[in-house]
């Protein structure tokens, strides 16, 4: 069995022996053409070893295809077109009297075949199709928001109420990177990654995604081995995700790696940024080439409130927020609490939060980002007792609302991305009881006084807008 493998393996080796070999005789009968002179000993030894070479390339391709990782009719294109090749060039070498119109046609089935294995290696339209590059843009009007992802950075750029994620965001990844080996033309693995279905299956080792678990979906944990990993995904010398790339897979298996159009949606123009600790030593500065691994979850910290449940508000009091688009999202798994997210507000008036009151209970998160919410409008939000995620993303609010914040005694995470914040409104934090991360992107903090709140609070998470970078510690395994 593995003699076998081996000689299939030797196929790309091999392959490129007789394409070679061949070309470089058929520009000799060019030039024998227009030169008048006798090369014939030349082109005959060409010939020959160009069609032996085929002929082995035919053998071990032979071989690969049974390993079932390739698409039966693409494999039967490619292997007939091969054969073809190495007979007219057996012909072309024997018949001398013909050799002009039979090399002719060797180095037109050499093409065809060529063309078909690069199908097989690079996927369907390698070769001829120009529009490869433009189906992969990714339209970022129909970008969705993750709600329930922490790490989620907020713009002032306002998307269409509904998106649909897999479409726009999963499927440009995988056809640019994962559609090579694990599509029609070629499932390495058994694997196709070219089809909800097909995902879903998984392949030869079973299944590839683990719904809200992606530190269990190999379709992750692969992608973020060392690179050096026999199986580290995309494999060594192929293009690899780059760090907004795995982002963006890790945050839609988090969400449930739905395949379906979402109506929750918020507005961004940068993909989302998470932070990862390195799998491997820390790169030099000038390396582009990032491991990363798992992201510290904090989504799973959403302290213990969840412990006990809430009473699910009422049809009426949803129908009456959605009246107003304010969204209300279940968190899932059995939970009454919510989360409210006023993205598709057009137009903010105060008395809106007013109206959440009748959810005060059950509202865990609240995302407010690029409305005009001041210092006065925070005094409502302390109403909130429950809450533990606040985003004010864009908003008017200054140092005083920090003061006003610290009445929420279940605070565990607060993104001040774009606001007025300055220095002296972080010795509030002190008084935040469970508090752990805080996003002070583009606000008016220094980077004095970010450090002083790393040493005031060594256990909170500060995150600046910077991909955040650790050492591996070597005791611990990846699961």
């Amino acid at each position: 069995m593995f003699q076998t493998e081996l000689i299939g393996h030797l196929h790309p080796l091999i392959v490129h022996l007789p394409i070679g070999i061949v070309i470089f005789a058929y520009v000799m009968i060019i030039f024998q053409q227009f030169r008048k002179i006798d090369i014939d000993v030349a082109i005959d030894l060409a010939l020959l070893l160009g069609t032996l070479s085929s002929v082995f390339a035919c053998i071990a391709g032979w071989f690969l295809a049974k390993s079932g990782d390739y698409e039966t009719d693409a494999i039967f294109k490619h292997q007939w077109t091969g054969i073809s090749t190495a007979i007219f060039g057996f012909l072309a070498y024997f018949f001398k009297k013909h050799r002009w119109i039979l090399a002719t046609v060797t180095i037109i089935f050499l093409i065809i075949a060529g063309h078909f294995g690069g199908n097989l290696t690079h996927g369907e339209g390698y070769l001829f199709n120009s529009k490869s590059k433009s189906s992969t843009t990714i339209d970022t009007t129909k970008i969705a928001s993750f709600d329930s992802i922490d790490n989620t950075q907020s713009m002032n750029h306002v998307v269409t109420r509904k998106t649909f994620v897999y479409r726009d965001k999963i499927i440009p990844i995988l056809k640019t990177k994962c559609y090579n080996c694990h599509s029609a033309s070629k499932k390495k693995g058994s694997l196709r990654l070219d089809s909800e279905d097909f995902i879903k299956k998984g392949g030869k080792n079973g299944r590839i995604v683990s719904l809200g678990n992606p530190n269990k979906s190999t379709l992750f944990t692969h992608l973020i081995l060392p690179e050096d990993d026999d199986k580290h995904m995309p494999p060594k010398g192929k293009t690899q995700l780059t760090k907004n790339e795995i982002s963006t897979i890790y945050s839609w298996i988090k969400k449930g790696a739905s395949f379906v159009e979402e109506t929750e949606t918020m507005a961004i123009e940068k993909p989302m940024v998470e932070t990862f600790i390195l799998n491997t030593p820390r790169p030099s500065e000038t390396s582009s080439d990032i491991s990363v691994i798992e992201k510290e979850d904090i989504r799973n910290n959403h302290s213990k409130l969840q412990t006990v449940n809430v009473e699910a508000v009422s049809p009426s009091v949803l129908e009456k927020l959605k009246q107003e688009n304010i969204g209300i999202t279940y968190l899932g798994n059995g939970s009454n609490y919510v989360s409210a997210n006023f993205v598709n507000v057009k137009n903010y008036k105060p008395f809106l939060l007013n109206n959440l009151e009748s959810i005060n209970n059950q509202l865990i998160n609240l995302r407010l980002s690029n409305q005009p919410i001041n210092d006065e409008a925070i005094k409502k939000i302390t109403n909130f007792k429950n809450l533990t995620k606040l985003n004010l993303e864009n908003t008017d609010i200054s140092d005083a609302a920090l003061e006003h914040l610290k009445a929420l005694p279940n605070l565990e995470q607060l993104n001040l991305y774009g606001t007025n914040i300055t220095d002296s409104g972080l010795e509030a934090f002190s008084k935040y009881p469970r508090l752990k991360v805080v996003y002070l992107w583009q606000t008016k903090v220094s980077k004095s006084g970010i450090e002083n709140l790393k040493k005031s609070f060594p256990k909170l998470q500060i995150e600046t807008g910077e991909f955040q970078f650790s050492k591996p510690d070597s005791n611990k395994n990846i699961k």
